[in-house]
């Protein structure tokens, strides 16, 4: 009985390191940022620069908050991870294809990434683009500032109309800059399974020991 019980307690000891780590500097909706979409008054592709925080291997999910339109109408995008190289985009990582935001104000848009491989103090940029659905767009939107945060470098703009490959070769217009977009990004500390198995032989010999103990 006794044993049973401690299962769980070494299972939950054990499993604490491997926690999810969130950088979410949302502080409410707000119009700041203007304006996002596709039409001539408007930028094209807008994004946060961001650093993957020590002990972090997998980003599972990322997520850009909105706020009001400044026109109605869908907003027809992407959403994407790249490197930084310091002045742009370096290699594409995730692309979610085509996304349909309805453009009705005070909205968090999350894309799920089925867990991207980063690297621990590699900088990166999450964007939304209209460049690929050029013309596509009848809505515009502002976006929320939000808080500081040690891992988020400061909010990008490209107004790049329909090259795409631009983002990845010329300098962005804006980008460093203060404040940051209002952004959530999870991040799964789970091992990768070559390391699971000296965790399991761990887990294995405590209970080991645990029952000469008690036994």
């Amino acid at each position: 009985m006794k044993q049973a019980l401690l299962l769980p307690a070494v299972l939950l000891i054990a499993m604490t390191s491997f926690a999810d780590t969130s950088i979410n500097n949302f502080t409410g909706y707000n119009d700041y940022w203007y304006p996002f979409g596709d039409p001539a008054t408007s930028i094209q592709t807008f994004g946060e620069i961001f650093t993957a925080p020590d002990g972090i291997r997998n980003l599972s999910s990322f997520s850009f908050y909105t706020g009001n339109p400044l026109q109605s109408g869908d907003i027809i995008t992407g959403a994407y991870i790249a490197t930084w190289t310091g002045t742009h985009a370096g290699t594409l990582l995730y692309q979610s294809g085509q996304y349909t935001y309805d453009n009705t104000g005070n909205e968090e848009l999350t894309f799920n990434t089925g867990g991207l491989s980063v690297t621990p103090g590699q900088q990166y940029i999450m964007f939304l683009s209209t460049s690929q659905f050029h013309g596509e767009s009848q809505g515009e939107a502002y976006v929320p500032a939000g808080g500081t945060n040690t891992y988020l470098d400061g909010f990008a703009y490209f107004n790049n109309g329909n090259g795409f490959g631009l983002l990845f070769s010329l300098p962005w217009q804006g980008y460093g800059l203060s404040p940051d977009w209002a952004v959530d990004i999870e991040f799964n500390n789970t091992p990768e399974p070559p390391s699971l198995a000296p965790f399991g032989s761990g887990i294995l010999g405590t209970l080991a020991v645990l029952r000469r103990t008690l036994f």
